[in-house]
């Protein structure tokens, strides 16, 4: 008697087709993960944002308690080194791939609001290679020395401003300015409005005749509101 060996497999079609979903479904996903990444950057970034923001009324209710008599004032920005600023407020970062400097109020052009003009600190988060070493930047420009690589770059400004109401009450550093921008790859950050990137950012600023949600408040500054965001 002839027993048949069953053989199992592939046939050639079935082979072709599991290729062809294969290749749709890396055409789909490949594009979709590298969108997730590129969101990731984006999300640290904000929690950055929302870090630093939490820490300067933390510090705003602090001097109230210590030495203002009760009045809440943001910090005014000291000349420091490098990566001061973080390691007091944050404490806790990626090192590597965040960088925070300051500029005078000259170097950043800052706008006086209703007060003197502040110097200003500005946060760079650079998660595709570290801050080299180098000439660090006294304005805007990253610094080719320092940055190269410009994919996912974001940055965030600080500083504090008096506006109408601190003005009136004398009270200075009554209010503050925090944005956060994605750079457009130009190795420039633009604290100005004339250009400005808008791509996944967020801001406070009580100087720019805005209310909480968006709308115009004239009453806010009594002279040239703030126009960086």
């Amino acid at each position: 008697m002839k027993h048949k060996t069953s053989q199992s497999g592939f046939t050639l079609i079935e082979l072709i087709a599991v290729m062809v979903i294969l290749g749709i479904l890396a055409a789909v996903l490949i594009p979709r993960m590298s969108s997730v990444t590129e969101s990731a950057y984006g999300v640290n970034a904000k929690q950055m944002y929302s870090a630093i923001e939490s820490h300067l009324y933390l510090q705003a209710q602090q001097s109230a308690i210590t030495g203002s008599h009760g009045v809440e004032t943001f910090p005014s920005v000291a000349t420091v080194t490098k990566n001061a600023y973080l390691d007091d407020w944050i404490k806790d970062y990626d090192s590597e791939h965040w960088t925070q400097l300051q500029l005078t109020a000259v170097e950043a052009g800052t706008p006086a609001i209703d007060g003197a003009a502040q110097a200003m600190i500005y946060f760079i988060y650079h998660p595709h290679e570290a801050w080299a070493d180098g000439a660090d930047p006294s304005d805007e420009d990253f610094g080719a020395s320092n940055l190269t690589v410009l994919k996912d770059v974001y940055y965030i400004s600080y500083y504090p401003l008096t506006n109408a109401e601190g003005e009136a009450d004398g009270i200075a550093n009554n209010e503050f300015h925090l944005a956060l921008h994605k750079d457009d790859k130009d190795n420039e950050a633009q604290f100005d409005g004339d250009n400005m990137p808008v791509t996944e950012f967020v801001y406070h600023c009580g100087g720019d005749d805005k209310n909480s949600d968006g709308e115009a408040e004239l009453t806010e500054v009594t002279d040239t509101a703030c126009d960086w965001h």
